[in-house]
């Protein structure tokens, strides 16, 4: 049976409005009542009914989350940082999981407001669903979503930078003959970490051959058939840029099946550093993303935009940029 403030007041002997004053943590009752109360009501495993509550104060303690892949561990770690966060301020997160589908994550962006969350963190898979996100009734925080227009605030990783740094290693390593395996071309996280990478070879006045630049999904199967690919039909490939480790994972299984020997016989490097990237079997050369950090930055810049729109204070987008680090390992060695 669900014990109510009335039970408890029953038991104690108390008004009705003195226990909700004292669970509420309101003023007009003592500190000694407020003490009894809250013993009381956690030794009779009261629970406060959050939809009542919510009524009272029109908040949920509630966030949406729209992310496209629970599979890709980055996402699970970017969730874990995101949920714990969320947590420690009392909300709850209402998990959604689009799939990589636009229509798909259109109808949870609507879905995910009809449930009157107090805000929303959205990683978007396409430029066609900003204009929903910025009309939202609600506060919005994307990852890796950021447009100079943008109006709602943004929080990822320097991909730039990232994929600046992954070019400068592979340069520095003595490979001259790249490859780019990327996710979707309307990845904002895939055109960034390209940038960054060409960035590297032209600051060397080297030249990368576009016709290395190639295109896929961010999974396993599409590194695998890429690679395929390329080295059948450039053979004199001497290294490759993975935009996420999930593809390089898919590369090291080609290369695995035809007896090529990743660090020795070819340089392979990917993005995130998901755990798996470190294991002795692997030891996949990657670009470390913050992971558990985005999923904590996002919820705190959120709970201060929730407080900012209950206060009808104006909104400033905010764009937060946090640091990648290179992790190198034994997918990519010095080449004499």
């Amino acid at each position: 049976m669900k014990v109510t403030i009335k039970d408890i007041a029953q038991k104690l002997n108390i008004n009705f409005s003195s226990v909700s004053r004292a669970l509420n943590n309101k003023p007009g009752v003592s500190d000694e009542t407020r003490r009894l109360v809250v013993k009381t009501a956690k030794e009779m495993g009261y629970r406060p009914n959050v939809i009542a509550r919510g009524l009272v104060s029109r908040t949920t303690k509630t966030i949406g989350v729209i992310i496209p892949d629970i599979i890709n561990p980055l996402f699970g770690e970017i969730t874990t940082g995101i949920i714990e966060t969320a947590n420690l301020s009392d909300y709850d997160v209402f998990l959604c999981i689009s799939n990589w589908d636009c229509d798909k994550e259109k109808d949870y962006i609507n879905a995910v407001q009809q449930k009157q969350v107090d805000g929303m963190i959205v990683k978007s898979v396409c430029n066609e669903n900003a204009s929903l996100l910025e009309s939202a009734v609600v506060p919005v925080i994307g990852l890796e979503s950021w447009t100079a227009n943008n109006k709602f605030s943004s929080v990822s990783t320097d991909n730039i930078k990232g994929g600046y740094l992954a070019g400068k290693h592979l340069i520095d390593c003595g490979y001259r003959k790249a490859a780019i395996f990327s996710g979707p071309e309307n990845s904002s996280a895939s055109q960034f970490r390209r940038q960054g990478f060409i960035n590297a070879f032209r600051e060397q006045e080297l030249h990368f051959d576009d016709t290395k630049f190639c295109v896929g999904e961010y999974d396993i199967e599409s590194g695998y058939n890429l690679a395929k690919q390329l080295l059948e039909e450039h053979p004199d490939t001497d290294s490759i840029f993975a935009n996420n480790d999930v593809i390089a994972l898919g590369i090291l299984q080609y290369l695995e099946e035809k007896g090529i020997k990743p660090g020795k016989d070819i340089g392979v490097i990917g993005f995130d550093n998901i755990r798996m990237a470190g294991l002795p079997q692997i030891q996949l050369t990657t670009v470390k993303q913050p992971k558990h950090s985005l999923g904590r930055i996002m919820v705190n810049l959120l709970l201060d935009e929730i407080k900012n729109h209950s206060d009808k204070n104006q909104h400033y987008p905010q764009r937060i940029l946090l640091e990648p680090e290179l992790i190198v390992r034994g997918t990519t060695s010095k080449q004499s």
